[in-house]
């Protein structure tokens, strides 16, 4: 793998050492011989990378347990070692910055926010967040060497491997800038840069609603409506890494949409005009009548809407059926097996999942419909920086058939694509 993390990383790029790893982190504690029976790897070759396993710090013996035979060796306990390295995760938003250091269980050991003006240059960002590392580093008794990655989340379409980000309207003046040099020339550790929105979708899952499931689109309503799309376990990004940009898509009838939609439609002319949390606030304004523009919020109207306003749950209803027919694009277009949607409503208004649906085999009925399940994200705020920590965690973890080259530090003689031991990735 890289270099700067040592030799340790590149002892589980092999697939037996990933699954050994997987088996163990999964059982919490097992011993060799179960080990065998769970991956059908023979004895010798189990006990030669555990081996490696152990000095490498990924796992330790845990001590003896009681074998079912009375003869014979104990068997030795195993465990997985969630401190053998660091990771930051990091969620650069509007005017403001989340920075979190987890373990290798993405398991968050401190946290920390900053805020900065609407104007910040990419550079002053990336430097505060650089110190920030640092900050959290320390506060934890950690040393640097122990950081094995850098995750980072961002609103825009990002050029892989370069890291540099292409389109943002909310960070316009940062389109040309690399987002991972100013870290990885600090660190000297490989820095992976991923739209806020997938970046949710492989929290979801690697650790969410989604874990175990291969094929889903995760759809995140917030200053607008995206999707992060899920294949065979692998994020789609598309030609030109803006698959999932699903807010794009016109509304072409406009009359159809003012007699639907009568709240929250003003002859918006795209679909991330309509889902936003903005929209929401003011369709419930004008439709109450309501003037407190203070405690006004998604949170306050999902909480009418469940007490029985009437305005709150037309509106909310409103927004239910524009979700749904994007989600009967996608549902028709990439036959998933999972939806799962996330944002502020979502998170604060549960029958919300269940709802669209309803909405979706209603619209739908056919196998695709019927076969695809929708669910409430798992995690809220968090989501990004979990998913940017997942970044790093599912470069280390997977095997070597998806590697990938969202790390500007690709290691030298390799190119795009292409493993250092020549296969390709994905």
């Amino acid at each position: 793998m890289w270099n700067v993390i040592h030799q340790r990383a590149a002892l589980i790029r092999e697939p037996n050492e990933v699954r050994i790893l997987r088996v163990v982190r999964d059982a919490g504690e097992i011993s060799r011989i179960e080990i065998a029976k769970l991956t059908g790897l023979h004895k010798t070759t189990i006990t030669d990378l555990v081996g490696k396993l152990i000095r490498a710090g990924f796992l330790e013996e845990t001590g003896a347990v009681e074998s079912r035979r009375k003869v014979g060796r104990r068997r030795i306990s195993l465990r997985f070692r969630p401190l053998a390295g660091l990771v930051a995760g990091v969620d650069i938003g509007m005017t403001h910055a989340v920075v979190a250091l987890t373990d290798l269980n993405a398991h968050i050991l401190q946290q920390k926010t900053f805020q900065y003006p609407l104007d910040a240059s990419a550079e002053e960002v990336l430097s505060e967040i650089a110190t920030t590392i640092q900050t959290l580093l320390t506060s934890a008794n950690c040393s640097q060497s122990q950081l094995v990655g850098i995750g980072m989340g961002v609103q825009g379409v990002i050029d892989y491997p370069r890291n540099v980000l292409v389109l943002s309207y909310n960070k316009k003046a940062w389109q040309g800038e690399s987002l991972s040099a100013l870290l990885e020339k600090r660190f000297k550790v490989p820095v992976y840069v991923e739209n806020d929105v997938k970046t949710m979708a492989l929290g979801e899952y690697l650790l969410g609603a989604a874990r175990g499931t291969k094929h889903f689109v995760h759809i995140w309503v917030g200053e607008g409506v995206g999707a992060g799309i899920m294949i065979n376990g692998q994020l789609l990004h598309g030609i030109t890494s803006s698959a999932g940009e699903i807010g794009f898509n016109e509304l072409e009838f406009p009359p159809y949409y003012a007699e639907r939609f009568p709240l929250t439609f003003r002859n918006q002319v795209m679909f991330g005009q309509i889902l936003t949390d903005a929209n929401l606030i003011e369709s419930y304004r004008r439709a109450a009548g309501s003037t407190d523009d203070g405690r006004l919020s998604v949170a306050s109207i999902a909480r009418k809407a469940a007490s029985g306003d009437e305005p709150a749950r037309r509106i909310i209803d409103e927004f239910t059926s524009m979700l749904s027919m994007l989600s009967i694009n996608l549902v028709n277009t990439l036959n998933p097996e999972l939806i799962i949607v996330g944002g502020k409503l979502a998170q604060n208004y549960p029958p919300l999942a269940e709802t669209l649906q309803d909405k979706i085999r209603a619209d739908l009925l056919t196998p695709p419909a019927e076969a695809v399940h929708v669910r409430s994200a798992r995690h809220g705020e968090t989501g990004v920086i979990l998913g940017a920590a997942g970044l790093v965690l599912y470069e280390l973890f997977e095997p070597l058939h998806t590697f990938s080259v969202r790390s500007s530090l690709r290691p030298a003689g390799t190119k795009e694509g292409v493993s250092p031991d020549g296969e390709s990735g994905m």
